[in-house]
């Protein structure tokens, strides 16, 4: 009887602090750093100075864990370049490998070289993220492959109380 009730209460603990490791993953407010790499489908040209398209990738946390670690990412991406205007906007899916997402806005200039700078906006979030805001800058380069670009993000968040 001693054996049983001492396994329950080693189990309880256990699961205790499982749980509050869990709990304790992601901090109520922070930063972290993402790499993606995503490859973009042929744009839509609306005419000469408006395209649209989307753009598909993966991410990995600079830390090599932790938040958007090994994640997925689809954006839709629309330009518009007119005589000295070049400017992107569109809005992100960054999906965890636990299937909980945060979604951004982001609007910045891109450059005749393909890269680009911006801020990223959080608007929101599911599970763990639900309710998160927040901002950071984002930077992506150009491969010169057809498509294919990646981008260093950091994010400066707040999850609610």
């Amino acid at each position: 009887m001693k054996k049983i009730i001492a396994t329950q209460v080693v189990s309880l603990l256990l699961a205790s602090f499982c749980v509050s490791v869990f709990a304790d993953d992601l901090p109520k407010s922070g930063s972290f750093n993402i790499q993606s790499i995503s490859k973009a489908d042929a744009p839509v040209k609306f005419n000469d100075d408006y395209t649209h398209n989307t753009a598909t990738g993966l991410t990995f946390n600079e830390k090599g864990s932790g938040p958007l670690h090994l994640g997925k990412v689809a954006c839709s991406i629309s330009s518009l370049t007119r005589k000295g205007i070049d400017r992107v906007i569109g809005f992100c899916n960054f999906e965890d490998k636990d299937g909980e997402s945060i979604f951004v806005q982001y609007a910045g200039k891109s450059n005749a070289n393909g890269e680009f700078n911006g801020i990223n906006n959080i608007v929101g979030g599911t599970g763990k993220f639900d309710g998160i805001s927040g901002s950071g800058p984002v930077t992506c380069s150009n491969t010169n492959k057809k498509g294919e670009f990646p981008c260093t993000q950091k994010f400066d968040y707040q999850l609610p109380e």
